[in-house]
């Protein structure tokens, strides 16, 4: 059963928690309003006042997470937009990197593995809400990594990135919260978060270099 989140945070700001933890923790599917109330240690009238209903709640929490990565993408791609030409290993940085985002209400989980969870439950209009943060971000990396490697085909491109993208999801347990404190799979060695980013920094890299 999911913790109960921080009495410090606003009513509004408990309940999106223990929604987030409750997703990550055990899936989406095990979302119901009562759940979630004593999770955050409210009355679950409340979900309906802050958010209308349990849709309203979802969709909040949705596009709090993916502004978590479209707006550390968004930052990324400025700053490189200001040089002359935007070095290929940078770009890919600004692809990847932010798909490592802390999620909205619980440092300790990524935005992108709560995004995941949600999206089998998720209205289609939240998905299209959803998209419509990335899409730039995205449109820019492409156009980038194009100019990097301009005799590289568009449609291949597309897939690289795409491949990528589902990559940086990893396999289970992707969170802290699953496993004992310092447990790590020997066969990775340093299987820390920094070092996960790096390799995978490494892996998008030599995925997206079309032009070998």
């Amino acid at each position: 059963m999911a913790a109960t989140v921080s009495p410090s945070l606003s009513t509004p700001e408990r309940l999106l928690a223990a929604a987030e933890r409750i997703v990550v923790q055990e899936g989406v599917h095990a979302l119901t309003v009562r759940g979630i109330a004593d999770a955050a240690g409210v009355n679950s009238a409340l979900v309906r006042y802050h958010f209308g209903d349990m849709d309203g709640l979802l969709r909040d929490l949705a596009l709090r997470n993916a502004a978590r990565i479209a707006d550390a993408r968004t930052g990324m791609l400025d700053a490189l937009e200001r040089e002359r030409k935007a070095a290929f290993p940078a770009v890919v940085d600004a692809l990847v990197v932010p798909l490592f985002a802390s999620a909205a209400m619980t440092p300790g989980f990524r935005a992108i593995v709560v995004l995941d969870e949600m999206f089998s439950r998720a209205a289609d209009s939240i998905h299209e809400q959803i998209w419509s943060l990335f899409a730039e971000g995205v449109d820019r990396v492409t156009r980038m990594l194009s100019a990097c490697q301009p005799e590289v085909d568009a449609v291949a491109l597309a897939w690289r990135i795409r491949f990528v993208t589902a990559a940086a999801l990893d396999i289970p347990p992707r969170d802290d919260d699953r496993s004992p404190q310092g447990e790590r799979r020997s066969a990775y060695g340093d299987d820390g978060d920094g070092e996960r980013l790096e390799q995978f920094r490494c892996f998008a890299r030599d995925a997206l270099n079309l032009s070998r």
